[in-house]
């Protein structure tokens, strides 16, 4: 399985993406899961890299999002 995780480097990302990746290398052997990749996405990639990994991930945790702006126009910049 191929996985995308929008807004990876967020708290819940990061976690998120350490935790699959100790599946997918074996270090956690909670969940019988075959992670074959794990794409992580956040502000700093562009949008060529989003259109890659959405043709061809198998699921997406969608994390991205703007939390707490400072003015309203943050949340419609950030999408």
């Amino acid at each position: 399985m191929k996985i995308l995780i929008t807004g990876a480097n967020g708290f819940v990302g990061k976690n998120l993406v350490s935790t699959l990746k100790n599946i997918k290398d074996g270090k956690d052997r909670t969940r019988n899961i075959d992670i074959e990749d794990i794409y992580s996405y956040d502000v700093d990639n562009t949008i060529n890299d989003l259109k890659k990994y959405t043709g061809d991930c198998d699921f997406v945790f969608h994390l991205a999002g703007i939390n707490r702006p400072k003015d309203i126009s943050e949340f419609y910049q950030g999408m």
